[in-house]
């Protein structure tokens, strides 16, 4: 069971506990109190009938009629025979038992008759019995509606404890969420932070070392020379290359990015198709570009985010691996679907996506000369001008990169 549900179960059935313990102790406080005020009423009428000398068959039945409390008045013969001596709501049927008449005369007793009543008695002469008796029929029906308004009103405050516990663990599940997304940009941030700093460290100290190989050995052989510089250019502009993202990554981040414009989207993904035509004219590409799609955002920043997603086709799909391009408007949306049929992309990364500072494969990058922030920064792109990027498989066995933007149609 989780511990959502548990902790639910547990405010319920607290919530039962107290508006239970609270609603019966009121109940039980209100039926006392209306047993008294009947006992006081059967009590005055028995003090009544001891300290006065008239006749307390005819005196109890006057006190009966008087009464704003009509009780009935029964006598009881020394055969334990029962007679009403007038009407009312609470006539006794049924004669008390012995134990219950001799009760009742020191207090009040509750008893059945045709329903429950309560008796106090007056000991006459022969072992005769006066019986004041008085329904309880109003305070029976009281108690059972008072029981059942305690039963809804529990029922109420359980499903709004259920609601208040819900909504709680639901602001709390957010919080949490928020929470762990920041610990994790933190931590991919902090991979990132790690990754640069050895990228940038790697040309340096191959660029240390042929320096110092040069400067102690003067009389290197010029073709040795010329090679060393090479290899000295190549970490240079590899290291250019990286701070060039860095840079990139920092103006996407800033809060007030490069302003839109509205430009040809057909004739950029356009150009930069035959760009890849022209570098490997032996790989299989089929194009399908609608013309004339406007979209809202930087000429720089697209053509940065397009010349990334090809140069990736380019250095990371084998050149007779297939290429399709697909751009088309539907709604107020530009779909543009480029699909390979390369190796892909790890399965994981097709469920969570592109994660800020992420990288996909550590030694790729190093190897085809990239920085290994390319998605990264496609990403930011995109989602600057309010678009959407999707990774998944691709149909033809590699991978689908789906880039949604917004169209301009002013």
């Amino acid at each position: 069971m989780k511990l959502q549900t548990r902790l639910t179960a547990l405010v319920s059935a607290i919530i039962i506990f107290i508006s239970a313990a609270i609603g019966l102790f009121a109940i039980i406080i209100t039926e006392h109190n209306e047993l008294a005020r009947v006992d006081n009423v059967l009590g005055n009428s028995i003090a009544q009938l001891i300290n006065s000398q008239d006749d307390p068959l005819s005196l109890a039945l006057l006190l009966a009629d008087q009464s704003d409390q009509k009780f009935t008045v029964s006598f009881v013969s020394k055969t334990r025979d029962i007679t009403s001596l007038n009407v009312s709501s609470s006539d006794l049927s049924v004669v008390p038992t012995n134990r219950e008449l001799f009760s009742s005369l020191e207090k009040g007793v509750s008893v059945r008759a045709d329903g429950l009543a309560r008796i106090r008695s007056l000991q006459l002469p022969n072992d005769e019995l006066l019986v004041l008796s008085l329904s309880l029929a109003a305070i029976e029906t009281a108690k059972d509606q008072n029981i059942r308004y305690l039963f809804l009103f529990t029922l109420a405050m359980v499903l709004i404890g259920v609601l208040i516990s819900n909504y709680l663990f639901r602001r709390d599940n957010e919080l949490n969420d928020v929470v762990n997304s920041l610990e994790k940009n933190q931590e991919n941030m902090r991979e990132f932070l790690g990754d640069a700093s050895h990228e940038l460290r790697t040309p340096l100290t191959v660029i240390k070392g042929y320096v110092e190989l040069l400067s102690k050995n003067p009389n290197i052989e010029a073709e040795k020379v010329s090679e060393y510089f090479g290899r000295v250019e190549y970490e240079i502009e590899r290291m250019q290359a990286l701070i060039n993202d860095l840079l990139l990554i920092a103006e996407l981040e800033d809060k007030s990015p490069a302003s839109p414009e509205i430009i040809n989207f057909s004739r950029v993904v356009t150009q930069m198709k035959n760009d890849l035509m022209a570098l490997q004219p032996a790989r299989p590409l089929h194009a399908q570009i609608e013309p004339g799609v406007l979209v809202s955002i930087s000429s720089h920043y697209a053509q940065q985010m397009l010349a990334n997603i090809f140069s990736n086709l380019r250095r990371h799909t084998p050149e007779d691996a297939e290429v399709r391009i697909d751009l088309i408007s539907k709604g107020n949306k530009a779909i543009l679907t480029i699909s390979d049929a390369g190796s892909g992309l790890p399965a994981e990364v097709y469920k969570t996506g592109i994660q800020y500072f992420q990288r996909f494969d550590r030694s790729r990058s190093r190897e085809s000369g990239g920085s290994g922030l390319g998605m990264t920064i496609m990403k930011r792109i995109i989602e600057g001008a309010n678009g959407a990027i999707t990774l998944r498989k691709s149909e033809l066995g590699g991978l689908e990169i789906d880039v949604t933007l917004p169209i301009n149609r002013d």
